[in-house]
């Protein structure tokens, strides 16, 4: 089980800051690797692919996402999926949680696990967290970048 935390600290007032996160699309284009975004059921059911290199492996993972919302304050994300190559299954469980900031800005607060299996999980947990922290940082840039320009920092 990897711990996922990172808390990111935007300019934008929360109540801008959760529209910007129900536009799918351009939220989407933070997530590192992730190759487009189909609406199931909007604001609660998505499907998603992954591709990126972890080690040794090139990987592409569809992922079912279920979104449970509590207006206008919290997010709760649940993804999961199998890479088609290596048969790893992968999980991921995280809650957004936004908060008033300084100077009318926003905190957003991730909080969550992910589980990898399979082949993936064989790389050891140092390769997979160091690989998530990644992630992580650039979603974190990314996010910041579409909400004021990448002035923002990431804490």
């Amino acid at each position: 089980m990897i711990e996922l935390r990172r808390v990111i600290a935007l300019a934008a007032a929360p109540s801008a800051v959760w529209r910007r996160l129900w536009d799918v699309p351009r939220l989407a284009a933070c997530i590192p690797g992730c190759d487009g975004v189909e609406t199931l059921e909007a604001e609660r059911r998505y499907r998603a692919t992954i591709r990126d290199r972890v080690g040794p492996f090139r990987l592409a993972i569809p992922l079912d996402v279920q979104v449970e919302a509590t207006a206008p304050i919290r997010l709760v994300v649940d993804a999961s999926g199998r890479d088609g190559v290596l048969g790893s299954p992968v999980t991921v469980h995280l809650t957004v949680t936004l908060e008033a900031g300084a100077a009318g800005g926003t905190r957003v607060a991730l909080v969550g696990q992910a589980d990898v299996g399979g082949k993936l999980a064989a790389l050891g947990q140092g390769v997979i967290e160091r690989k998530t922290r990644e992630t992580l940082d650039r979603f974190a840039t990314n996010l910041a970048t579409l909400f004021e320009g990448g002035d923002a920092a990431a804490v």
